[in-house]
C-alpha cells in the first residue's frame, strides 16, 4: 500500500519524468549566499549532434579553416559525435610562428571533462609541406609526410586581426613548422562526444 502513487501526497517522485531515449542533465545553476539557488534541467538524446565553436588565427595568407574537407563559413557548427579533422593550407609560413586555435562546447555539455581545446605541441597538431594526396582532410587519413607542429610564437599583427590574434593569444599557443617551407598543409585530428575534446 505504501507504494501507491496516490498516497504519497508530498512527495515529488510522483512527478518525475523519464526517458529511455534521453538522458537528463544539469545546464546550468545558481546560487547565492543565503543557501538557497536553483537549476535548470535539460534533456539530451545521447549521440545526437554536438555544438563546437571554432576561433582561428593565421598569419599570411592562406586556405581554410575546413572541417572534415568542408570550408567553415560559420564560426559555430553542430558536428557528429566521434573524429574529426581541422585543416588549412597556408602560404609562405616562414620559420616563425603562424597558428593559433580555440575550439569550444556551445553550448556546454554538463559531462564533459574538457570543454575546450586549443592549439599546442601536444603532437595532435601536425603539417606536411609538400602537397599531401587527396583524402588529407579526413579522419582516416595518415601519412608519415606529417610532422608534429612545434611551439613557437605568432608575431603580433598589425591592422584588422589583431583584436582575432589577441584574443586567442589567452588560451591557445602559436604553432609552427620545424623548418622553413613554402608552404604548409595543417590537420588537427580531434574526437569530439559527451565527454569533450579528446
Amino acid at each position: 500500500m505504501a507504494d501507491r502513487d496516490d498516497l504519497r501526497l508530498n512527495e515529488l517522485q510522483r512527478y518525475r519524468k523519464m526517458s529511455n531515449r534521453l538522458a537528463l542533465e544539469v545546464h546550468s545553476h545558481c546560487e547565492v549566499p543565503a543557501g538557497c539557488g536553483g537549476v535548470v534541467l535539460r534533456w539530451r538524446r545521447p549521440g545526437a549532434p554536438i555544438g563546437i565553436s571554432v576561433s582561428s588565427y593565421v598569419a599570411g595568407t592562406s586556405q581554410g579553416p575546413f572541417l572534415d574537407g568542408k570550408r567553415l563559413d560559420e564560426q559555430r557548427m553542430t558536428v557528429e559525435p566521434g573524429e574529426h579533422v581541422l585543416s588549412f593550407i597556408v602560404d609562405n609560413p616562414g620559420d616563425a610562428g603562424f597558428l593559433l586555435v580555440t575550439a569550444y562546447l556551445r553550448p556546454a555539455i554538463s559531462t564533459a571533462r574538457r570543454g575546450q581545446a586549443r592549439s599546442q605541441a601536444d603532437g595532435q597538431w601536425h603539417a606536411a609541406t609538400r602537397e599531401p594526396p587527396e583524402g588529407w582532410q579526413l579522419p582516416t587519413f595518415d601519412s608519415p609526410d606529417f610532422v608534429p607542429l612545434v611551439e613557437k610564437p605568432v608575431p603580433d599583427p598589425h591592422g584588422n586581426e589583431r583584436w582575432r590574434w589577441q584574443h586567442l593569444q589567452r588560451d591557445a599557443k602559436g604553432l609552427g613548422l620545424p623548418v622553413k617551407a613554402a608552404r604548409a598543409w595543417v590537420r588537427w585530428r580531434f574526437r569530439v562526444d559527451m565527454e569533450g575534446f579528446s
